[in-house]
């Protein structure tokens, strides 16, 4: 089952609680409706706060990740996977995302990778 990781970032001027609604609300309901060949859309969202990083010792020196969410979107097939990237080159599909990741996240930061 081909999946797409993406490690987002929120945009700075927003508290992680607007950030993860927005996403929720907003964005998730678009991306779906944008994208029918999704066969999943899940996210999980990373604690800002560094509380836990004594019982976490693997931690890098307690630093802050600069993302927010891990973001993670599956696939039924290749065919559907090829569809989604397609349809992602159409300018109002673009447009329509672009206009929407600038109400919440730091799209500059983005992060996306193939992983099977």
């Amino acid at each position: 089952m081909p999946k797409l990781i993406a490690l987002i970032s929120k945009k700075s001027s927003i508290s992680e609680e607007d950030f993860k609604t927005y996403y929720e609300n907003n964005h998730v309901p678009l991306i779906e409706s944008l994208f029918p060949t999704l066969n999943g859309y899940t996210r999980t969202y990373l604690f800002e706060s560094n509380l836990l990083s004594d019982t976490l010792p693997l931690e890098s020196d307690g630093a802050q990740s600069q993302f927010n969410v891990i973001t993670e979107l599956t696939f039924e097939n290749e065919a559907d996977l090829n569809l989604f990237f397609e349809r992602g080159t159409h300018a109002d599909v673009v447009e329509a995302i672009r206009n929407d990741e600038a109400n919440f996240l730091d799209g500059e930061k983005t992060v996306m990778y193939r992983v099977d």
